[in-house]
């Protein structure tokens, strides 16, 4: 019988090899552990750089076609992805710039971008009366709307000249009860008139137009410029004229040279400016037109421009020196006729112009004859407190004009205020979704006004008080007789608030629009088409100086722009390089913003600053993924935002980028010996131009400093609409 036996160094071998065996393998799991997040991290660094590369130049491609390039022009680039994906964030991205037009003034803005409905805003040197927002309707799908005022019988229309014009015709829809009713096409300087019924009408357009709703064959109306800056003057005007007899009169406070041409001929003339005291030049012109055309004018100098059709018949509401309806300075056209002064006031107002004056009881109005007979010029009215001046060609006013609000001081609040011994109708129109109006005459003491909707109320002999109780300010039209001209602006324009506060710090303001903080892309996609909730935005903010309470203070431009996103991972997920706003960025690695490319924007010889801003927007098919894609970026239309003397230029970014691209561009204070000396302190920087962090390092906001000079100021926006396709090997 054979015995078994064990052999004890056997298994301590064999033990021992089992366990260095675990021993190894896991020395190896934990070096795989840690060289697992390396290795990431590589593979992250390699994508990052790979995409930048790409995106660097795609973003100097759109840069290049959005300040050089013409409407129609297109880049194409080829997007090769190594493991991530590109995409588009509408939600996650914007910018904006604000300028002063006052000196010593400063405009501050934040939470804009944010899609509710509050903002908040900073101007602590004087009291901030009033602020102005208008819809810029950026990007494709985002058409512009019109309603047609219940009293038109008709209207006369033509495309807003600009820096460029689009390639195609635009075309314009004019709907009857929300439907699409007929299609039109323009071209360049192409005049289309449509008539009305008593259905509800509206208009859309792809582009902005210049709009004339008329009742009967004759009327009168004050034409913004299209040029107008931030007190509502300037040197330019396209006008869409129907067939006869068609009267200009333009007046401005210095000696101008007026040109004008269309299909009736050209020409040019000189008004010659006054020597008198408060009297300013003033330019008259009758043409008769054989055809319905555009008839463009420009001057020389700032001025206002009054059109007469069919007669100089009608009445307008003439705006101050400031652009506001309210005002303490005017300079009211020359034809014969009357001037109706409106005080709003609690108190007496005390009126002069060169040779006489009157005195304007509290809330009551005053008829004068005008223009002062043996003056050749332009005559100035001076008010000691804010007043309305409407210009009519009899002492009865027969026509439409604006009924301003006492709160704003503008075409649209939530109080206004009407005396005179006339009768006529008030219409209505909300600035926003909804307003509850309290209307003095009327038995039923709410009148409800629906966005879109126009409600018409008759005052007959009466004080008259409006009041919003609740929701959004109103629009009002005086309208009397059956005649009337008015130029009209589309429905996200001018929509006023008042302010009337004077504060060192941050001021809360709510936007006349719908909230859209929480929704979904979709919803919010729907409110930018609809009008609902702006697509971009223009604050005019209005303040005192120098006793006059509406005087344009400052603007800013608040742009959405969509990000395109190359979306990756590295050790962590969450990755990206992104384009927006003509920068390239990223948060590669570990979530630190870090900026590749900074915008463009060009500054010097001296004191000024231009920036034109690429606002790139995704086509609704455009392809999303992980292949290999194409990229087709169109030039549809440049639009100049501003130009003119500012006191103040900053620049501001949406986060999580906006301190990156803050710190960026301050790049170079390094070589600035005052600033290393007294680092923040801006009083004391003399020996550089260029961008400031502001009000310290942290913020999302830059500032233009030119140690105190003033700044030549130019911004342009450049729409860009992007298509991608999915390349088929």
């Amino acid at each position: 019988m054979m015995k078994l036996q064990r052999d004890e160094e056997a298994v301590s071998a064999a033990v021992a090899t089992v366990l260095l065996f675990g021993g190894v393998i896991s020395i190896i799991s934990l070096m795989m552990l840690t060289m697992i997040p390396i290795i990431e991290e590589l593979e992250g660094s390699v994508e990052r750089h790979d995409m930048s590369a790409q995106m660097v130049q795609f973003n100097q491609q759109t840069t290049t076609l959005s300040e050089q390039g013409m409407p129609g022009d297109v880049v194409t680039q080829e997007f090769v992805p190594v493991d991530g994906s590109l995409s588009w964030d509408m939600m996650r991205s914007g910018m904006w710039y604000s300028s002063t037009w006052e000196e010593g003034h400063s405009f501050r803005i934040r939470d804009v971008l944010d899609n509710d409905d509050m903002l908040k805003i900073r101007h602590k040197e004087s009291e901030s009366s009033s602020a102005c927002f208008s819809d810029l309707r950026l990007g494709p799908d985002r058409p512009y709307h019109y309603t047609v005022p219940d009293w038109s019988e008709h209207v006369v229309l033509t495309t807003k000249p600009g820096l460029s014009f689009p390639l195609g015709p635009i075309e314009i829809d004019l709907l009857r009860n929300g439907v699409v009713h007929e299609t039109a096409k323009l071209f360049v300087d192409d005049v289309q008139q449509w008539s009305f019924d008593e259905e509800e009408w509206s208009i859309q357009s792809s582009q902005e137009l210049v709009v004339h709703w008329m009742r009967g064959d004759r009327g009168t109306t004050e034409v913004r410029p299209t040029d107008a800056g931030a007190d509502g003057l300037g040197r330019s005007w396209a006008l869409p004229l129907p067939v006869g007899t068609v009267d200009l009169n333009i007046v401005s406070n210095e000696l101008m040279m007026v040109s004008g041409n269309g299909d009736f001929g050209d020409f040019t003339e000189v008004a010659l400016a006054s020597d008198l005291l408060n009297v300013g030049t003033k330019w008259n012109k009758t043409i008769e037109l054989n055809t319905p055309q555009v008839v463009h004018i420009t001057t020389t100098t700032d001025a206002q421009l009054m059109l007469s059709v069919g007669g100089v018949e009608g009445a307008t509401t003439w705006k101050s020196q400031t652009g506001s309806i309210h005002g303490t300075s005017f300079t009211p056209p020359t034809m014969e006729g009357h001037l109706l002064l409106s005080n709003p006031n609690d108190e007496g107002s005390t009126v002069t112009w060169r040779g006489s004056g009157i005195t304007i009881d509290a809330m009551s109005s005053y008829s004068i004859a005008w223009p002062p007979g043996e003056l050749d010029g332009a005559s100035t009215l001076q008010s000691s407190i804010p007043i309305s001046v409407t210009w009519t060609h009899s002492n009865e006013p027969t026509g439409v004009y604006e009924l301003g609000a006492i709160d704003t001081g503008m075409e649209s609040g939530m109080q206004m205020h009407v005396n005179n011994s006339n009768e006529f109708n008030i219409e209505f129109r909300s600035n926003g979704q909804q307003s509850i109006v309290n209307v003095s005459t009327l038995v039923t003491n709410e009148t409800i006004v629906e966005s879109g909707n126009s409600v018409s109320i008759p005052v007959s002999n009466q004080e008259t008080f409006i009041n919003t109780t609740e929701g959004h300010g109103v629009y009002a039209l005086v309208e009397h007789g059956s005649i009337g001209l008015f130029h009209g602006h589309h429905d996200g324009a001018r929509r006023c608030v008042s302010i009337g506060i004077t504060a060192s710090g941050w001021i809360d303001l709510k936007m006349p629009w719908t909230s859209m903080g929480g929704r979904s892309i979709v919803d919010l996609q729907t409110a930018w088409q609809d009008g609902d909730y702006p697509a971009s935005l223009q604050i005019d903010l209005y303040g005192l100086v120098v006793e006059e309470p509406y005087t344009p203070i400052a603007s800013a431009w608040v742009m959405q722009v969509s990000r395109f996103v190359y979306d990756f991972e590295s050790s962590v997920t969450g990755m990206e390089v992104a384009v927006s706003g003509g920068a390239v960025l990223t948060n590669h690695p570990e979530y630190n913003p870090t900026v590749i490319a900074a915008p463009a924007d060009r500054g010097g010889p001296g004191p000024r600053f231009a920036a034109t801003i690429p606002a790139l927007h995704p086509s609704s098919d455009s392809s999303y993924g992980g292949g290999t894609l194409s990229m087709e970026v169109t030039l549809t239309k440049r639009t100049s935002l501003a130009s003119d003397v500012a006191y103040e230029v900053r620049r501001g970014w949406a986060e999580p980028y906006g301190s990156a691209i803050a710190q960026s561009s301050t790049g170079g204070l390094d070589a600035s010996e005052d600033w290393t000396v007294y680092p923040g302190r801006l009083d004391l920087l003399s020996d550089y131009v260029g961008w400031v962090p502001d009000p310290g390092f942290g913020t999302v906001e830059s500032v233009w400093h030119t140690a105190g000079e003033p700044i030549q100021f130019s911004l342009q926006i450049s729409s860009l609409d992007a298509h991608i396709s999915e390349v088929i090997a």
